[in-house]
């Protein structure tokens, strides 16, 4: 998404905004990974780590009140806390939230470790 007038933020932005969301809810091995030119999906990346199905829950609900407070709304999401793992998908930036033993299982970092990675 490119930058537009009437305040639209672009997708590094939203990925940011992701981000600051889910670590003011205290996750844990926040990683953004820029896959732009790598990955034909999207443009960013965001895994997270959270100890509890509620804490998942708080994470992906904060992601989406954020972001729907500038406007931005998902595409679609997929999971539930109690499988592991929820995914939010905003097009430009996929949001990954695990539990520890899900996200070590599936591993998914491995499919960009060639891509940057966003301080």
């Amino acid at each position: 998404m490119k930058p537009e007038r009437g305040g639209r933020i672009d997708s590094l932005q939203t990925a940011r905004l992701a981000r600051a969301a889910i670590e003011d809810k205290k996750a844990s091995d926040v990683r953004l990974f820029d896959v732009r030119g790598i990955s034909g999906v999207t443009d960013f990346f965001l895994v997270a780590t959270g100890n509890s199905p509620p804490h998942l829950k708080a994470m992906a609900e904060e992601i989406r009140h954020r972001l729907k407070e500038r406007g931005i709304n998902a595409y679609g999401a997929a999971g539930v806390p109690e499988s592991g793992w929820m995914a939010l998908d905003y097009v430009d930036v996929i949001i990954h939230v695990f539990l520890p033993g899900t996200r070590a299982y599936y591993a998914i970092e491995d499919l960009w470790e060639s891509a940057p990675l966003i301080g």
